[in-house]
């Protein structure tokens, strides 16, 4: 395998990511326009219903989302919760409320088949935590097109995808002190936190 192949090669998933990323931002903006949501502020105590996304691991084990998701359901919550692996099979089964989708369903955009988002459309949610660390954009296109009254998620790019942002740069700076790297489990405790530190007038 020659540079010259491995260059080009680079140069191409680059291009990709870019037009996947202007494709993405395209959708976004046309789809706000017409979307109709109910957009407000949701406390951890009056959410009753929660949409998890997430990275998942390689083994699809996700021992720490399942953990998560025992906690909110511990707590009176009902868990839907989809995550992403980047390769082309999973194993795990496609159930209503937890399931790892994959590159077979997606397009070469990265958008995930019409049957995911039409499902997705179809739910309501009080809250929407996306708990991935990166921009992934299958999970990209379920926060924007899944109907949850508060969107939560930290920032990954400078467009506004979630209605309350977590400062990452705050939070990696704050494990980093600690001799620790940011995960998913440390970013959902943050999220929880600051939803039952905030108070609302409603």
């Amino acid at each position: 395998m020659t540079v010259s192949y491995l260059v080009t090669i680079y140069l191409y998933l680059k291009m990709l990511k870019i037009l996947d990323e202007f494709i993405f931002r395209f959708t976004a903006k046309r789809h706000l326009k017409v979307a109709v949501r109910e957009r407000r502020f949701v406390t951890y105590k009056k959410a009753k219903t929660v949409f998890l996304l997430f990275e998942s691991d390689y083994l699809e084990k996700n021992k720490e989302i399942r953990s998560i998701i025992q906690s909110l359901q511990q707590d009176g919550k009902k868990v839907v919760a989809w995550g992403f692996l980047d390769k082309k099979n999973v194993t795990t089964s496609l159930m209503p409320d937890f399931r790892v989708l994959n590159q077979e369903q997606t397009n070469l955009l990265d958008i995930p088949k019409s049957m995911f988002l039409n499902e997705i459309e179809d739910l309501e949610f009080d809250l929407l935590i996306d708990l991935t660390l990166q921009p992934i954009m299958p999970l990209q296109y379920l926060a924007l097109y899944a109907k949850a009254s508060c969107k939560v998620g930290i920032r990954k790019s400078d467009f506004q995808l979630y209605d309350f942002i977590l400062d990452v740069d705050g939070l990696v700076s704050q494990k980093a002190e600690e001799g620790e790297q940011l995960d998913q489990t440390y970013l959902f405790n943050q999220i929880i936190f600051y939803l039952k530190s905030i108070q609302t007038s409603d």
